[in-house]
Parts: structure tokens; C-alpha cells; sequence
């Protein structure tokens, strides 16, 4: 039964977390410079709040399963984990060109911000695909 609940808690978190990026790598990518300050003041407590709140819970929850059933010293962990770091990690630069960005509008970012979206959409079917199939 704990199982069942911590795997919930876990994708609920994921989902929390991804859905966020994706609004930020929207943000970054889509919304033009002459209303971008108002949109980025708006979003930024979400980020904050919500989103980076959910990424640590996603990754509370998934190290406390990794752990408790021993995945950690699987190959398809080892894999996962390092696209889940690079997820985070992709969270972070996209927090500090939001606030970048906010401050001056007409700042562009590195085009792998830019291109967070098809990062953090293929990023997510491959972690999927691994903790499903467990391949190695």
C-alpha cells in the first residue's frame, strides 16, 4: 500500500513540475518582448511556489521509492536519474532567464532555454519509457 501511495505522490509532483517548465519554456520561447515583463512578474510566483516546490517533492518522493526498492543500483536508473538532473538542472536556468528577462526584456536567451519544450517533452517520454519498461 505505501508503494502505491508514494508512486502517486511521486507523479503527481512530476506532473506539477513538468507542466510548470513547460509554461516557462513557453514563456521564454513565445511571448514577445513588448508584454513580457507583465508575464513574467505574473508567472514567477507560480515558478517559485508551485513549480519548484513540486520538483522537490519529485525528487523527495522518487529517491525514498529509488531507495526503498532498491533502483538505485539499477542501469535504467542510473539513466533516468541523469535526465531527471538535467530536467532540474534546465529548471534552474529557465528560473534566472525568467528573472533576467524580466528585468529587461529584450535579453534573449541561450537556445538551450529557448528550446526547453521539446527538451522537457522527449526528456519525459524517455523517464516514463525507463520506469515503465525497466529495460537494463
Amino acid at each position: 500500500m505505501l508503494y502505491f501511495v508514494l508512486k502517486s505522490l511521486h507523479i503527481i509532483s512530476d506532473i506539477i513540475w513538468i507542466g510548470g517548465m513547460l509554461v516557462n519554456a513557453f514563456v521564454i520561447a513565445m511571448v514577445p518582448p513588448t508584454i513580457r515583463t507583465a508575464v513574467i512578474s505574473a508567472l514567477r510566483p507560480y515558478d517559485r511556489k508551485v513549480t519548484t516546490t513540486a520538483l522537490g517533492f519529485a525528487w523527495l518522493f522518487g529517491l525514498i521509492l529509488a531507495v526503498s526498492y532498491g533502483w538505485y543500483a539499477t542501469g535504467w536508473f542510473g539513466l533516468k536519474l541523469l535526465i531527471v538532473i538535467m530536467l532540474s538542472a534546465l529548471h534552474g536556468m529557465q528560473s534566472g532567464w525568467l528573472r533576467r528577462m524580466e528585468a529587461d526584456p529584450h535579453l534573449d536567451p541561450p537556445a538551450f532555454v529557448r528550446v526547453g519544450m521539446p527538451i522537457v517533452l522527449v526528456s519525459v517520454v524517455a523517464v516514463v519509457g525507463l520506469a515503465v519498461v525497466k529495460p537494463f
